[in-house]
């Protein structure tokens, strides 16, 4: 267990000090539409952001807005018409800079009932959804939740299942993978910027190989900082990662 940051006896090839993300090739969990969540406030903002990310290796991105009935009032429309000056954007000053907008589905009733009959912003060939659900505990009609984005024709990624603290058991995750609902990692989970909990399950989580991509999260200027930080200070977890068989690749064609 943990053999994932287990560190390794010295040896006479050292581990290489990478410093950039370009292993993942992209990134498929971001805040980065201006002005529609709690992620980038700015047009600005969102280009500064993405020129400091493609320093660090991530050119091609699928940004994900919240959806969320009772905190964010967006929906299909709203999200590609607030994603549009960006996205002209960076077809005229940053060419080599590839992004589509999706989003991050909140599963609860509203969800249900409001947003997916009207059809949801699926990415890669399997027609992916980016899903979260409460910090506070499970729905209580969770599998239900998730089997109605499956038969509607979607292939269901649950955002940072290490950030549920609720849950302690990652069997609970392995479960869930078994029903075909593939599970993202944030980056920043391993380095315990969430806490020590998060950190753990991440590691459990990644030591068990449950997890199937991996995503920056990205929200605001702390956020970018802290993943600075982790490409140019933490070799041996960005070894690790780089290891991992992450399937961000699939996901751009």
């Amino acid at each position: 267990m943990f053999s994932f940051l287990t560190r390794k006896k010295a040896t006479a090839d050292p581990l290489p000090a990478l410093s950039d993300f370009s292993f993942l090739y992209g990134d498929m969990h971001s805040h980065l539409v201006p002005g529609i969540d709690d992620g980038s406030q700015s047009l600005d903002n969102s280009v500064t952001f993405i020129q400091r990310l493609a320093l660090m290796g991530i050119k091609h991105f699928i940004t994900t807005p919240h959806i969320h009935g009772e905190m964010y009032d967006n929906d299909t429309e709203k999200v590609q018409r607030s994603f549009q000056p960006l996205k002209d954007h960076l077809q005229q000053y940053l060419p080599d800079i590839s992004m589509r907008a999706s989003a991050e589905y909140f599963l609860d009733n509203y969800f249900l009932t409001e947003v997916l009959p009207k059809g949801l912003m699926g990415f890669g060939s399997r027609n992916h959804v980016l899903v979260e659900v409460s910090m506070a505990g499970w729905p209580r009609n969770v599998n239900d939740l998730l089997f109605a984005v499956q038969a509607n024709g979607y292939a269901p990624i649950l955002a940072h299942p290490e950030r549920y603290q609720y849950e302690t058991n990652p069997d609970a995750f392995a479960r869930i993978r078994d029903k075909g609902i593939a599970l993202q990692l944030n980056l920043l989970s391993v380095t315990g910027y969430y806490g020590k909990a998060v950190q753990d399950m991440a590691l459990v989580l990644m030591d068990r190989g449950l997890y199937d991509f991996c995503g920056t999260d990205l929200h605001h200027e702390r956020h970018l900082s802290r993943l600075e930080h982790m490409a140019g200070s933490f070799p041996e977890i960005m070894q690790q990662l780089q290891s991992y068989a992450f399937k961000n690749r699939e996901l751009y064609f």
